[in-house]
């Protein structure tokens, strides 16, 4: 049987109001579904407001989860597909909630629990290796904020690279991470010092030498 996850008490000043007054609410997603994303993050860090609720765990039946959470009962359906629910809920403003069933991603360390409602977060290491991935694919600021911040919370790099790995599999190519790491011209505005920050750490890392991490098991198993 696996321990109780480490408690955290989340940083719920980085929610708008709406947001805010859903948070409670949350509890209850089922335990098979962690928050990641850029809103488990700035709950831990407090660094920027984030608005989104992005939920990862195992394959699911969309219109069965739907009818089985309480807070869900008068919003809107925004996508409705295998494994994917995102909802748009009213709680004095429009909030959006997504559920993604991914079972073939690894967990490389343990969630937390949220200290008030119980809602699980993703551990640092966890939301790197998918930061590391999401830059790939999209440029946008926050995700380039968000990965100075973990920087700056003491999640090297190198270590975001080998979550990624751990995460994705033979998929996921540090190098192009890299790449994307280095070049500012799509994101958008981003502080001076954050572009500093991010040059340094690509700088920092030898591709050749990026640490061996190991998935404990799978997005949505045993907490």
């Amino acid at each position: 049987m696996s321990p109780p996850p480490q408690s955290v008490a989340p940083r719920l000043d980085i929610l708008p109001p709406a947001q805010a007054a859903l948070w409670r609410e949350l509890s209850q997603a089922p335990a098979t579904f962690t928050l990641y994303d850029g809103t488990a993050l700035a709950l831990q860090l407090g660094h920027r407001q984030s608005v989104d609720f992005d939920f990862f765990g195992a394959a699911f039946d969309p219109d069965e989860l739907a009818k089985s959470l309480p807070f869900l009962a008068s919003a809107e359906i925004v996508q409705r597909a295998p494994s994917t629910l995102t909802v748009r809920v009213d709680r004095g403003g429009p909030v959006l909630v997504s559920f993604f069933g991914v079972p073939e991603l690894g967990r490389v360390r343990p969630p937390l629990s949220a200290s008030d409602n119980g809602v699980l977060l993703a551990n640092l290491v966890d939301i790197a290796g998918m930061k590391a991935s999401v830059v790939q694919k999209r440029a946008a600021a926050k995700d380039y904020v968000d990965v100075a911040a973990l920087i700056g919370a003491g999640i090297t790099l190198g270590v975001a690279l080998a979550a990624g790995r751990a995460i994705h599999g033979a998929s996921f190519n540090p190098q192009i991470t890299l790449k994307a790491l280095s070049y500012f011209e799509d994101v958008g505005d981003l502080p001076s010092e954050t572009k500093r920050l991010l040059q340094d750490a690509v700088r920092g890392v030898d591709v050749n030498a990026i640490p061996m991490l190991t998935a404990i098991g799978k997005i949505g198993g045993p907490a």
